[in-house]
């Protein structure tokens, strides 16, 4: 597992496949990961949808494109981001 921080969005993910949707993604300075938490729906997930706009320090597993999230914290303070 590995920390990571960062701010919730949601962009548009595969367009043009069957798999197109708006994803929750995390932008972090090292690019942008596809947010799943661990047990929950990939095509939405409310709980995760609730965290758009927010910057997160999360702990979680990277899966190629995606971060398999397991818990996270709202950042308060916008120096947290580093």
């Amino acid at each position: 597992m590995q920390d990571f921080v960062g701010k919730v969005a949601q962009k548009p993910f595969a367009t043009g496949s069957k798999s197109e949707h708006q994803a929750v993604v995390l932008e972090t300075n090292q690019g942008d990961l596809v947010l799943r938490r661990q047990g929950g729906n990939p095509f939405h997930d409310a709980e995760l949808e609730r965290l758009i706009g927010k910057t997160i320090r999360c702990r979680g597993q990277t899966a190629g494109y995606m971060l398999i999230i397991s818990d996270w914290d709202e950042c308060r303070n916008p120096s947290d981001r580093s």
